[in-house]
């Protein structure tokens, strides 16, 4: 498949598998493949396996016609769409997923060393498959609060049972946010953590800004722009967007990504200065955060925005950008380089405070960047799992 995986491999060091929640493609570039690129660039042997879905299915098809897979992605055979496994009901969808985890092990027999492998899973999602896939080690690689990875809600019951069952068998768990931390020790006392929180690809994201022109849709006339890249989901404030725009029209909100049913967006589609461009592909994302003059984070304050550890604000950070955020996890983590704003009151004065700041404050927002970066991440990882019993 890839001499990612073959070559290291009679080196003798351990593949990390990652099995993943999305598809490598997916449109929120995310933790999962950020590392694997990380370890790929560091020689470590490695493999995304990513989500199994109709899409997978296609791109699979089209690897085998092209004679080849697209390193280091290992793309498994759906089985039934998630929208129909509470009609299976949980044995029978046991017995689907265990199917697929077979011909998954006759994909990576010829690549992976199962007595060295160590898999990192995203989402409990695969805790059938672990059945059939004979990994030396098994890592929870918890990144969110569980609510954000069920896809229907009929399912939340045989989610929290598959966590469940993923956090008694893993050899150890990484969580991005103390507060997960806190709840998987909860939970089982004796497991092995390690707090790894997410980062950025400085030098991509630099670069990427400094070759993108600005984009056409982020408006230039000579207002302040406040900007927010990632997804428009039921983590947002949406009362707390509308609130700061009505009070700040002198400045134009420029909302850079996909929004779903579950979340109020009509709650600031109607405002004059705010613009809801959609999706952008990711490597245009620099562009966008280039041409915003502050960002923001205006996340719920429950129990979902209290575990997240937000990508984009590293993101921002890499870019010298002032950043408002509400309080997510472990917010003391970025010092003072960071706005939090408990209110709208105290968000509508960041926000103003903010962009008196950006000039200042720019090297030490990217340095801290640059101390931040997914090869940092990686290499922390990779010395968690030498801890971790053979």
């Amino acid at each position: 498949m890839s001499s990612v995986l073959a070559s290291p491999r009679s080196a003798g060091l351990p593949l990390v598998a990652s099995l993943a929640a999305v598809t490598w493609d997916f449109r929120l570039v995310g933790r999962t493949r950020m590392l694997t690129e990380a370890w790929v660039r560091l020689g470590h042997p490695t493999v995304f396996v990513q989500v199994p879905s109709l899409r997978t299915a296609v791109e699979r098809v089209l690897a085998l016609l092209r004679g080849r897979e697209t390193a280091p992605v290992v793309r498994p055979w759906p089985g039934y769409p998630a929208r129909w496994w509470h009609v299976l009901g949980p044995e029978r969808l046991t017995r689907t997923l265990r199917r697929r985890a077979v011909a998954l092990r006759r994909q990576l027999d010829r690549q992976v060393d199962w007595q060295q492998a160590v898999a990192l899973v995203v989402s409990p999602v695969w805790t059938p498959w672990l059945a059939e896939l004979p990994f030396r080690n098994v890592v929870y690689d918890c990144i969110d609060e569980l609510a954000v990875q069920v896809p229907r809600p009929e399912l939340s019951a045989l989610y929290r049972a598959w966590e469940d069952e993923l956090i008694a068998r893993a050899a150890g768990a990484v969580v991005t946010a103390s507060g997960l931390g806190a709840g998987l020790r909860a939970r089982r006392p004796d497991l092995p953590l390690a707090l790894i929180r997410n980062g950025v690809d400085v030098e991509r994201f630099a670069r990427l800004a400094a070759q993108t022109p600005r984009p056409a849709d982020v408006p230039a006339r000579g207002r302040p722009v406040i900007g927010f890249v990632g997804a428009l989901y039921e983590w947002i404030d949406w009362e707390l967007m509308r609130a700061t725009a009505v009070a700040l029209p002198d400045r134009d909100f420029v909302l850079v990504g996909p929004v779903d049913g579950r979340g109020d967006v009509a709650r600031v589609a109607d405002l004059p200065n705010v613009r809801l461009l959609g999706p952008r592909p990711y490597d245009r994302v620099p562009a966008y955060v280039q041409a915003f003059d502050v960002c923001w984070v205006p996340f719920k304050q429950d129990a979902i925005g209290q575990a997240a550890n937000p990508v984009k604000i590293y993101e921002y950070l890499a870019l010298g950008k002032p950043v408002v955020t509400t309080p997510v996890a472990d917010t003391e983590s970025f010092g003072d380089l960071v706005y939090v704003a408990h209110d709208a009151a105290e968000m509508i004065a960041h926000l103003r405070a903010a962009q008196t700041s950006a000039a200042a404050r720019a090297a030490a927002r990217i340095a801290f960047a640059q101390q931040n970066s997914w090869d940092v991440r990686a290499r922390e990882y990779l010395d968690f799992l030498r801890t971790l019993p053979a």
